[in-house]
């Protein structure tokens, strides 16, 4: 049974009431007829783990998503490869949290810090559609993430989404 679907309107739009699967990610793209590119993180971050359990809310233009972060998970600030605090138009800066264990395989230690924690650059790299529809998609970490337009990405087995303007300013496409 298929755990998504296409919304058709003016653009379409990606809808998958469960987390995806990486099998998932190659139908969506052989049904849409879209290429799986790669693409690297060349932004970096600001990480800290957090000391108690707490809400954490992606923002970029509104609410993308959320996710309670555990005592030890990690915290993280997006920013630019300049070292900028990535910022939406409201001037949210772009937080989401990443459990402990995850960590660890997606960041290395990079010199300085800010005022959200210790800087990190990103050690691989993820599988990703072009999504100009959008998404409305579960999250491997169990909450609705949206976005207007986007990237669907996949990191290993973990399906999630990255809204257009976070990934433009993070992410370069890789040959």
């Amino acid at each position: 049974m298929q755990t998504f679907m296409i919304e058709n309107g003016k653009r379409q739009r990606l809808i998958a009431s469960k987390a995806m699967t990486p099998d998932d990610f190659d139908e969506l793209a052989l049904m849409l007829g879209i290429p799986i590119t790669q693409a690297r993180k060349i932004g970096f971050v600001a990480a800290r783990r957090a000391q108690k359990q707490q809400l954490i809310e992606t923002l970029w233009n509104g609410k993308e998503s959320q996710i309670t972060a555990q005592a030890g998970d990690w915290i993280v600030t997006n920013l630019t490869p300049d070292l900028t605090i990535l910022r939406d138009g409201d001037g949210n800066a772009n937080i989401y949290a990443i459990r402990a264990d995850k960590f660890p395989s997606l960041y290395t230690r990079h010199e300085g810090d800010n005022e959200f924690g210790d800087i990190y650059r990103a050690i691989s790299q993820v599988d990703c559609l072009d999504l100009p529809g959008g998404f409305e998609i579960m999250a491997p970490w169990g909450e609705i993430q949206r976005a207007d337009q986007g990237y669907l990405l996949r990191n290993g087995t973990e399906i999630y989404g990255n809204h257009k303007e976070t990934f433009d300013a993070t992410y370069e496409m890789v040959d």
